[in-house]
Parts: structure tokens; C-alpha cells; sequence
């Protein structure tokens, strides 16, 4: 197998391919604080006046709601508007290669620990806080079919 594909990531794409790789985290931290806020209101109810400790779960709740999107629209923002350099990755029997017109590295398929397609993007996981993620739209559909084949292949694709 030997595959190319090139792309420019948009702010957009960046956000939503973090989110697909990270969900399981955002869908934690939503509901945790959806918890707190509901056990917010229900110990308001309960204690009838006890102020204090309504208003610290209830900040708590909101700090899970809201700091994972606004830390990543943050660290968006920081990049500028032009954040993205054009990109290619070469997939082959060895590995993955990244090229920037910057920089160059490869990866063995054995550095990575589950590789899917979610949300219109190819993640490649490494660890839990770190993955190669490239959009779908970088390769057509015969070359997609033809990584799921390879990686199927060698039980590396999460269903």
C-alpha cells in the first residue's frame, strides 16, 4: 500500500477534528457538570437557604460546561488566521509520514494504539492526549477504502 494525501487544515476543521478526537473527555466533563448543576438545584430545594454550598456546585458545574470549548477556541484564536500550513501525509506498509514545508515525520503503525474515522476525520491515536488527525476530504474514496482494507487488515481499525 502506498497512499498520498495533502490538505490545509481551516480553524474549523481543526476545532472539530480536537473535539472528534477528544469527545469522550467533553462528554465526561458535560455530563459531570450537568450533575452538579442538577445536584445544585436539588440541594438548594432540599436545604432550603443553604446558599454556600448550592453556589459552589453550581460554579463547578458551570466550570465543566464550559472551559474544555473555551479552551480550545482560545488556543483557536492564538493561531492566527492563517494557522495551518499545507500538509502531506504519506501512509505505507511502514507507517505514517507528515510533511509541512517545515517539517518531516513519520510514525511505525506500531506507535499508534487505535486508529477510526469519526465526525469526517481519520484519527490516528497515539496516546490519550495525543493523535495524528487528518479530514477524510484529503483522500478520495478509493484510497479510504483502501486504508480501511490495510488497516482491517492488521486489526489496527477501531470499529
Amino acid at each position: 500500500m502506498h497512499l498520498l494525501a495533502q490538505y490545509t487544515l481551516t480553524s474549523d476543521e481543526a476545532l472539530n477534528g480536537t473535539r472528534a478526537f477528544k469527545r469522550r473527555w467533553y462528554e465526561t466533563s458535560i455530563v459531570a457538570g450537568a450533575a452538579l448543576l442538577l445536584f445544585a438545584v436539588y440541594s438548594l430545594l432540599a436545604a432550603k437557604g443553604s446558599w454556600g454550598f448550592c453556589m459552589i456546585m453550581t460554579l463547578n458545574g458551570l466550570v465543566l460546561l464550559i472551559v474544555p470549548e473555551a479552551v480550545l477556541r482560545w488556543a483557536n484564536r492564538r493561531r492566527g488566521s492563517e494557522p495551518f500550513p499545507p500538509t502531506e501525509v504519506t501512509l505505507d506498509d511502514e507507517g505514517l509520514t507528515l510533511r509541512t514545508p517545515s517539517s518531516e515525520g513519520g510514525l511505525p503503525w506500531s506507535a499508534f494504539s487505535s486508529i477510526q474515522r469519526h465526525s469526517g476525520f481519520w484519527i490516528f491515536t497515539i496516546n490519550r492526549s495525543q493523535a495524528v488527525i487528518f479530514p477524510e476530504r484529503a483522500m478520495d474514496e478509493a484510497a479510504s477504502s483502501e486504508l480501511t482494507l490495510f488497516l482491517r487488515g492488521r486489526k489496527l481499525l477501531k470499529a
